[in-house]
């Protein structure tokens, strides 16, 4: 019986997700922050949270039931932006599509704790495109803000689809997806 991280997120198809993940190379190569290889470029839906794994065809079951609630949904990307002193990402649209996905899952993960083991404090969700963080120093952090600054990032793609995320121990993984399928 072993216990797991998992998060919940939604994932660009490709050629967007692989002109991302050049992005996070490129922050690595010039700002040496690598730590955002570590999983596929993704926009977070529900942060990490401890589930043992004889409960993970439980959790399936319910994203399954979940995601059948809501239709396919644009996103949209809106250039950069940061959380200081660590942090730069791909700024997202706040749809109210998006919004609305985001704030059902979190309620069922507060209203079943057992199982998502998910007791973290209530904060405005920020949907984001992680680039850099963890391993940015603050150094760094400044000049990579210079260069990204003034730039633009402007794409879109249709989220059909949750995906449910397992740390290895070194990086992570997708599990399974969940199509979005409400009629």
């Amino acid at each position: 019986m072993a216990n797991y991280l998992y998060f919940i997120a939604l994932i660009p198809p490709s050629p967007l997700k692989d002109e991302v993940q050049k992005l996070k190379l490129e922050v690595k190569e010039k700002f040496n922050s690598s730590h955002s290889l570590n999983a596929p470029p993704h926009i977070t839906l529900l942060s990490p949270f401890r589930l043992e794994d004889e409960n993970e065809d439980k959790l399936d079951s319910l994203l399954d039931v979940f995601s059948q609630a809501f239709k396919p949904f644009e996103i949209q990307f809106n250039d950069f932006s940061t959380f200081p002193p660590r942090v730069i990402f791909i700024d997202v649209e706040k749809s109210p599509k998006l919004m609305k996905v985001q704030e059902k899952l979190e309620e069922l993960a507060r209203k079943n704790s057992e199982l998502f083991n998910y007791n973290y404090d209530k904060r405005p969700y920020h949907p984001h495109l992680t680039l850099a963080f963890k391993d940015l120093t603050k150094s760094n952090f400044h000049k990579a803000w210079k260069e990204f600054q003034d730039r633009t990032f402007d794409a879109s793609f249709t989220a059909k689809d949750l995906y449910l995320l397992k740390h290895t121990g070194e990086n992570w993984k997708v599990v399974r997806s969940f199509s979005f399928r409400a009629s």
